[in-house]
């Protein structure tokens, strides 16, 4: 059976405005975590790069407001762009969007250790949500953790079995691979092993691959805008 996946006009545009997304937004992430986090070794050359563009992006503040939405969205394109099957996108789409949904309503994200902002129109959408999100949640301390350990095991499954093979989705995949390593320490540190979060190296360790991720990220965004002619 012919497993490849081979984009028309309209799976094009959806696949590179998703790619763009994902770029823009972790250009955003990346900028951030560079900043907060000057001190790291290895960092001081990224760090008038990160300066400049953040000079770009003070001048742009939707970024900043849609930063967290644009990552979701972003990425849910993609995978509905290159993959065949239905159930492993809907599965996606709801843990992804559970995750964002649930970090809106509690101010943090296992995505990132920054704070993102929620587009405002989301205030009129999330008391419609608040209750049955809230009620998912109470079932156990697990499910979130879960969905936010889940959701990247499940993208590097779509991104690994794409066919044909792009450096973009590669890039991704990579990505998706450090932010299931973050997210599990992230996790263990505040569910497990709590002394952890004052482990320094830990904490730099985990620090360190956000970092990547969304490094890998930008770079999956850049080459996958750049193929919007292909396939």
């Amino acid at each position: 059976m012919n497993k490849r996946v081979y984009n028309k006009a309209f799976g094009k545009i959806v696949r590179t405005l998703g790619f763009l997304l994902v770029l823009a937004s972790s250009v955003f992430i990346a900028v951030n975590l560079i900043l907060e986090n000057d001190t790291l070794p290895f960092i001081g050359t990224l760090i008038p790069f990160a300066e400049m563009i953040n000079d770009i992006i003070a001048t742009l503040p939707l970024i900043a407001e849609f930063a967290g939405l644009a990552l979701i969205v972003g990425l849910i394109f993609i995978v509905w762009a290159i993959r065949r099957g239905v159930i492993l996108r809907v599965l996606l789409t709801v843990l992804l969007l559970f995750v964002f949904i649930e970090s809106t309503i509690s101010g943090t994200t296992p995505f990132a250790p920054i704070v993102l902002a929620s587009p405002a129109f989301l205030a009129t959408v999330l008391p419609l949500v608040q209750g049955p999100i809230e009620m998912v949640t109470d079932i156990s301390e697990y499910i979130v953790p879960g969905a936010a350990v889940a959701a990247p095991i499940l993208l590097w499954a779509v991104f690994a079995y794409k066919k044909p093979g792009r450096f973009s989705i590669f890039m991704l995949r990579v990505g998706a691979t450090l932010l299931f390593l973050a997210v599990a320490m992230f996790i263990v540190a505040n569910l497990f092993v709590q002394s952890l979060l004052t482990v320094d190296i830990y904490q730099t360790i985990r620090v360190v691959l956000y970092i990547l991720t969304y490094l890998l990220f930008v770079l999956g965004g850049v080459f996958g805008v750049l193929g919007f002619a292909r396939k």
